[in-house]
C-alpha cells in the first residue's frame, strides 16, 4: 500500500472515532516512513501488556545499537507516560494514580462497558422506603465515579485522536514536499543527462550507472556509486577542458600540470577562465571548491577498491553534489552562450 493511501485510512478512522483502528494505521505509516519512535509510540498505544511490548519492542529495533535502544526507550515511555497522566486522580483513595495505563482497544471496550453497569443501576422492585433511599443514595455515587471514569478514558482517547491526526498530516505534509524536492531534483538531473548525451557519452553513461545505484542498500554498490561519479567528473572535465601535455599557465599566473590525471584542476582552470567577476560566478566557484574537495576525499575512498566502507549518506551526497554543481555549470554556460 503506497503511503497517501495509509494517511487516508488514519484520517478515515479518526473522523469515524475508530481510534483503535487509527493507531494500527498510523503504526503501518510510521514503519512505512522509518520512523521508528512513533512506531514504538504506537505500539505503546496497541500493548499495554509489558512482556508483549518488550517483544515487539525487541523486534523493531534489531537494526539499532543497545545505546539507541535505550534512548528510544525511555524517550517514547516518556512521551506515553505524559499523554496518559490525568490531571486529577482516577482513585480518591490514592492520589498519585493519574495515569491510564489501558491500550486503546480496552479503552473503548471500558467505556462501554461502564456505560452498561450504569444502564444496570436500577431500583429493584419491592424495596422499602428506607432501603430505597441508601441504595438511590449509594448508586448516585457509584454512577459519579463510573461517569468520572468515562470521561477520564474519553480524555485520554481524544489525546491519541489528535496525534493520530497531527502524524498523519505532519507525514502528508512531508510526502508533498518530498514530491516538490523530488521533481526538482528530476529536472535537474534531466538537464543534466540531455546536456551530457549529445556531447560526453562517457560523462552520461557514467551518470546513469550511479543514478541506478543509488536506491541500494549494499555497501559494495554505494563504493561504486562514488566511483561512477569520479569517472562522470572526469569525463565532462575531458570535454569541456581536454588534458594538456605541458604546463599551462592558469588564470591566477601559476604554472601547473593540467594533465590526464589532474581533472580536477582542469575544472577548476575552466570555471575560472570561463566565469569571472560577478557573485553568482563567484558561487559556482565556492560550489566546486567544495565539490572539489569531496571527489579528492572520495578518490582516496575509491582508491581502496569496492570493498571500501562507504555508507548511504556519503553515496547520496555524492551524487546530488554532482547533479547539483553539473546543473549550475550547464546554466551558466547556456547564460554565456546567450
Amino acid at each position: 500500500m503506497e503511503t497517501q493511501d495509509i494517511i487516508d485510512r488514519v484520517f478515515n478512522h479518526v473522523e469515524a472515532g475508530e481510534i483503535d483502528n487509527a493507531v494500527i494505521a498510523c503504526l503501518r505509516l510510521a514503519r512505512k516512513v522509518g520512523d521508528s519512535f512513533n512506531v514504538i509510540m504506537f505500539l505503546r498505544e496497541l500493548c499495554p501488556d509489558s512482556h508483549q511490548f518488550k517483544a515487539s519492542f525487541a523486534q523493531e529495533t534489531q537494526h539499532l545499537n543497545e545505546e539507541a535502544c535505550k534512548r528510544l526507550w525511555k524517550d517514547s515511555h516518556d512521551h506515553w507516560i505524559a499523554e496518559r497522566t490525568l490531571d486529577v486522580s482516577l482513585d480518591p483513595d490514592d492520589e498519585d494514580r493519574k495515569v491510564l495505563v489501558f491500550g486503546v482497544g480496552q479503552l473503548k471496550r471500558q467505556i462501554e462497558q461502564t456505560e452498561k453497569s450504569i444502564e444496570d443501576l436500577r431500583l429493584p422492585e419491592s424495596m422499602g422506603e428506607f432501603d430505597t433511599a441508601a441504595f438511590t443514595d449509594r448508586n448516585r455515587k457509584l454512577r459519579a465515579e463510573m461517569r468520572f471514569n468515562i470521561q477520564s478514558y474519553n480524555i485520554i482517547l481524544e489525546r491519541v485522536r489528535t496525534r493520530c491526526l497531527y502524524y498523519a498530516s505532519r507525514i502528508e505534509g512531508q510526502l508533498e514536499a518530498v514530491n516538490k524536492a523530488s521533481s526538482l531534483i528530476a529536472s535537474l538531473q534531466d538537464d543534466v543527462h540531455n546536456y551530457y548525451a549529445s556531447r560526453s557519452d562517457a560523462a552520461y553513461q557514467s551518470l546513469c550507472k550511479a543514478a541506478t545505484l543509488i536506491s541500494s542498500t549494499d555497501a559494495e554498490d554505494h563504493a561504486l556509486l562514488l566511483t561512477s561519479i569520479r569517472r562522470a567528473v572526469k569525463a565532462a572535465t575531458d570535454f569541456h577542458y581536454p588534458p594538456a601535455s605541458a604546463p599551462v599557465v592558469c588564470h591566477d599566473g601559476q604554472v601547473r600540470n593540467l594533465g590526464e590525471e589532474q581533472y580536477l584542476n582542469r575544472l577548476q582552470e575552466f570555471c575560472a577562465r570561463q566565469f569571472h567577476g560577478s557573485a553568482s560566478n563567484k558561487l559556482l566557484q565556492a560550489e566546486l571548491d567544495f565539490f572539489s574537495s569531496f571527489v579528492r576525499r572520495l578518490h582516496e575512498v575509491t582508491s581502496k577498491g569496492v570493498h571500501a566502507e562507504v555508507s548511504h549518506i556519503e553515496a547520496r551526497q555524492g551524487l546530488l553534489g554532482a547533479y547539483l554543481f553539473f546543473s549550475n555549470l550547464i546554466a551558466k554556460l547556456d547564460e554565456r552562450d546567450q
